[in-house]
């Protein structure tokens, strides 16, 4: 009886630490919808807001998978065109 209780105590516990990662927010506040203009552009001829938090993403690149809802992502190509715009 004691060995079923540990095991279901560890198995509870293992169960509430999958939940701790908090859900993304559904509403982007990057403001995409005005940056999305900027898919096909290269991205050193682009003048950004200034003080906006951005990142550049290439091909290939490791990044890392905090979530901020203020940054633009642009995901670009090896030279530099802007294939994608997100937020996070």
């Amino acid at each position: 009886m004691t060995k079923h209780l540990i095991l279901s105590a560890a198995a509870l516990g293992l169960l509430a630490a999958c939940g701790t990662n908090p859900p993304r927010p559904s509403q982007e506040s990057c403001n995409l919808a005005t940056h999305s203009q900027l898919v096909g552009q290269n991205y050193g001829a682009i003048d950004l807001t200034p003080g906006l938090t951005h990142r550049i993403i290439s091909p290939g690149q490791a990044v890392t998978m905090d979530f901020n809802p203020n940054r633009l992502n642009l995901h670009v190509d090896d030279k530099g065109w802007i294939q994608q715009v997100t937020c996070g």
